[in-house]
């Protein structure tokens, strides 16, 4: 029969689940998952053993109890049981034990129970901590990187200056409509993808801002122009006075917005990157 750990991988790959996926979901680290696969269970922090056999095999589909017994038998740690073997020989010896004797065995009994009583119960309050203390360090995990995130993805958005344009790019296409709206004029912006904008509008001074997917901006409302530099409007919605600009949707490269009040019109300038 092959090793409980062998089967454990086996109901995995069966079920063309990935070690990734599984480090994904269970938030236990990959090379403690391989350690488990190959039984190597030295490598895996003791306190958490148990915890980690039993979430790995409620991840695909397994037995967890199962698996424990299994792990138990595996590492020689079935709990001994309370037995009394008395040898005979003859008679004789049967007619030795008096009350005194009983009475010792019965004792010693007692505090063998005891002492097994009192390991039970400390291994089930090592048990609960250890889950209080797993799920803490996951929180406190998923805390820091939910903070550091932010950040990671403004270096790898690049903002596209007035100056790059001109040095870096190509004016693919130009587009010209006049406005039936109205100043003042109310911008905003959703997007499901992450992009970085400039924006120049009235007399304000120009500004930088990084858009996540699943973010919304609403600018400030402005009188006479407005300008806005994207690095790029895929899966990008905007609105002008709640009235969608459908044509600067979905480009994949840098896109200048320019907005007048005098004559009320909207200009777009698409640019590709040069060869």
């Amino acid at each position: 029969m092959a090793q409980f750990y062998k089967e454990l991988k086996e109901l995995r790959v069966s079920k063309e689940i990935s070690l990734e996926d599984l480090e994904s979901k269970t938030k236990i680290n990959i090379k403690y998952l391989k350690a488990i696969e190959e039984g190597d269970f030295n490598v895996l922090p003791t306190p958490y053993l148990r915890l980690f056999i039993r979430a790995y095999a409620i991840e695909i589909g397994g037995e967890a109890d199962r698996a424990l017994d299994q792990l138990d038998s595996f590492v020689g740690n079935k709990k001994p049981s309370v037995s009394a073997s008395i040898k005979k020989t003859d008679k004789e010896n049967d007619e030795l034990f008096d009350n005194s004797s009983i009475s010792s065995l019965l004792s010693n009994s007692n505090l063998k129970l005891r002492k097994d009583l009192l390991k039970v119960s400390m291994v089930s309050i090592l048990f609960v901590f250890s889950i209080f203390i797993v799920k803490k360090i996951f929180s406190n995990e998923s805390s820091t990187i939910n903070q550091l995130s932010p950040q990671l993805n403004q270096k790898q958005i690049k903002i596209i200056s007035e100056a790059q344009l001109l040095t870096d790019y190509n004016e693919d296409k130009f587009i010209e409509k006049s406005l039936n709206i109205e100043p003042p004029f109310f911008f905003s912006i959703n997007t499901d993808n992450q992009i970085g904008i400039i924006v120049t509008q009235d007399t304000l001074k120009p500004y930088r801002k990084f858009l996540y997917p699943g973010s919304e901006l609403d600018l400030e409302g402005f009188i006479e122009t407005a300008q806005i530099i994207f690095t790029n409007t895929e899966k990008v919605k905007a609105r002008l006075n709640g009235v969608d600009l459908s044509l600067i949707e979905n480009y994949p490269h840098p896109l200048k917005l320019t907005i007048r009040s005098s004559p009320p019109s909207i200009t777009v300038r698409l640019y590709t990157p040069f060869n």
